[in-house]
């Protein structure tokens, strides 16, 4: 009997933590609008599959000791589905939906970012790699084969996130639809069709948009109804801008930049302060809403990191840390900045918790490595294929591939490679 008593107290403890009443957020002409009042959303985004499992939360403890009251996230789509229907999420970092509990459990409202595309400093964009194994499939567009994924990955999500929204007791507010479309493509219906997919999976909180404040970008990126954010929305100009898009919704900053990203071979990008510390009191003393892109960066694990290319000849890949020279280091740490900013959110809001403890590190003593086998004579094996063909072609969707070819007749001569979309090495290898 004793044992019953217990549990029931138990689960009666586990109801009060977890048990949230339905809130209504809506959007008015020129704010937003939480249970009928004025709501400035102060944001800190980090993204949980960058961040191990075991420090989520000191980390949304650090967001919210920083002075911020909602954390943005990115949902991965091709972290969470790495093969077509094979869905995970929930172990470890694809616990989306832990990871959105435990930041309302710590009082923290939710900005969702599910794509379908998120952001270049990721792998593909989010997307999926077993997509291109359809020829000639087109990406971000009402390409049937494309639109067939995106209908189940949006279905699969909806099913985990609608009963976190803030109309049934949850703290998400806002769900993003696309990302930055306007500095991509301009094919409405695909949005519109974005938007209706949620909508039709029960997704009713309201929706919105992040590009960048050019009255092209915002054209093309634009969703009738959905706020507007600004990619980043930094003077009175950016935000009339928006206005002239949409004057019947709120925009704010989608993006405010702490920090900026850092590719192979270039120095740490260490972006001066006090650019940002003058946005952040705009947006503030104008009681605009803002999201800081990153509070926290993280690390991108594995082959996740992302690229960038501006011209066919180009690629630059992203570093495996995601520091971003955010507040929040890689590490969790704080840094100058952190404290600058937090200074700064304090003269507009009252009683900003004290900084968690910090997680202890551990200092791992130098080693050297030594060679323990040789990879050329460690190879699977081949697999013949008269023209080259990129290795999503064979279910593989990261890591290296060897393209091995014996040269017949001319021996000599230039290698021109036309559009590179990744990082190669070339050898010759004798009479092998």
């Amino acid at each position: 009997m004793k044992k019953y008593i217990f549990l029931f107290l138990f689960l009666g403890l586990h109801s009060v933590i977890f048990a949230q009443r339905p809130h209504k957020f809506e959007l008015s002409k020129d704010q937003f609008l939480l249970d009928g009042k004025p709501f400035q959303i102060i944001s800190a985004e980090m993204h949980p599959a960058r961040i191990p499992v075991q420090y989520w939360r000191h980390r949304i403890k650090m967001a919210k000791a920083l002075g911020c009251n909602t954390i943005a996230a990115y949902v991965f789509w091709n972290y969470h589905e790495e093969q077509p229907g094979k869905f995970d999420f929930s172990t470890e970092n694809h616990n989306i939906t832990g990871f959105i509990k435990m930041a309302q459990e710590e009082g923290m409202w939710v900005l969702l970012r599910p794509g379908p595309y998120v952001c270049a400093e990721w792998d593909f964009g989010g997307l999926p790699a077993w997509l291109l194994k359809t020829p000639d499939i087109k990406l971000r567009c009402m390409d049937p084969v494309y639109m067939q994924a995106v209908t189940k990955y949006v279905q699969k999500l909806s099913s985990l996130m609608a009963p976190l929204q803030v109309s049934k007791g949850g703290p998400i507010l806002m769900v993003q639809v696309e990302n930055e479309y306007g500095s991509y493509g301009n094919d409405k219906k695909y949005l519109e069709t974005l938007r209706k997919l949620w909508l039709t999976n029960g997704i009713n909180v309201p929706f919105y948009t992040a590009d960048g404040p050019t009255p092209f970008m915002l054209e093309a990126g634009s969703v009738e109804g959905a706020a507007i954010g600004l990619d980043s929305g930094s003077s009175e100009r950016d935000f009339e801008e928006a206005g002239k898009q949409n004057p019947n919704v709120p925009s704010f900053s989608s993006e405010t930049y702490p920090g900026w990203l850092t590719h192979w071979g270039e120095k740490w990008a260490r972006p001066d302060t006090t650019g940002l510390l003058k946005e952040i009191k705009f947006l503030l003393d104008t009681k605009r809403s803002v999201n800081l892109y990153v509070a926290h960066g993280g690390t991108n694990f594995g082959y996740w990191a992302g690229a960038n290319a501006f011209k066919p000849t180009e690629y630059q890949p992203d570093i495996t840390s995601y520091d971003y020279d955010a507040p929040i280091a890689e590490n969790g740490t704080p840094k100058p900045k952190y404290f600058a900013i937090r200074k700064l959110i304090s003269q507009y809001v009252k009683n900003i918790p004290e900084l968690p403890a910090p997680i202890p590190s551990i200092e791992i003593p130098s080693f050297k490595l030594i060679p323990g086998a040789s990879l050329w004579e460690n190879l699977p094996k081949a697999l013949y294929a008269p023209q080259p063909k990129p290795m999503e072609a064979y279910g593989q969707n990261s890591g290296f591939m060897l393209y091995r070819t014996k040269l017949i007749g001319h021996k000599s001569g230039s290698l021109t490679i036309t559009e590179p979309h990744d990082y190669a090495t070339v050898s010759s290898m004798g009479n092998m």
